[in-house]
């Protein structure tokens, strides 16, 4: 295998790759390359790709925008609460800290913890099955 930094120094991707210290492929020419290490190359590139698709993914309250989405296509508003089991909570707060998006918590009046997504105040129902989401309500 090729070192990471050998490789950037001696020209890499755009130049002439070194042969491989350990015997590997000996017998490939100078400026050639086995087809392992491209395969290596790809698959780091694909690696980072995937790094960066994550970081910027909102996989974790997807569900919970679906719910508002269908919400605010019947009712022309955003809801004002839904109801979500404990999973489903961890992932939005967890989806706060990651992008570093301001968190407002509290408690309403029954002293369940709420937590707020948009326009819609997010009810932590520990009771529930973790992964549920309940359906969209307004004030009562």
């Amino acid at each position: 295998m090729i070192d990471r930094r050998e490789l950037l120094t001696l020209g890499g991707l755009l130049g002439i790759a070194p042969a491989p210290a350990n015997g590997e492929g000996a017998a490939v020419g100078a400026g050639q390359v086995t087809d392992r290490q491209v395969q290596n190359v790809v698959d780091a590139i694909n690696n980072v790709k995937t790094l960066i698709e994550k970081q910027q993914s909102f996989n974790e309250i997807n569900e919970v925008r679906k719910s508002q989405y269908t919400y605010l296509r019947g009712n022309n508003k955003f809801p004002d609460f839904i109801d979500i089991g404990i999973d489903i909570w961890l992932a939005v707060y967890d989806w706060h800290i990651r992008l570093q998006q301001p968190l407002v918590l509290g408690r309403d009046n029954n002293g369940r913890y709420t937590m707020m997504l948009g326009f819609t105040t997010l009810v932590l129902r520990p009771d529930w099955v973790p992964t549920v989401i309940g359906i969209p309500y307004d004030q009562r």
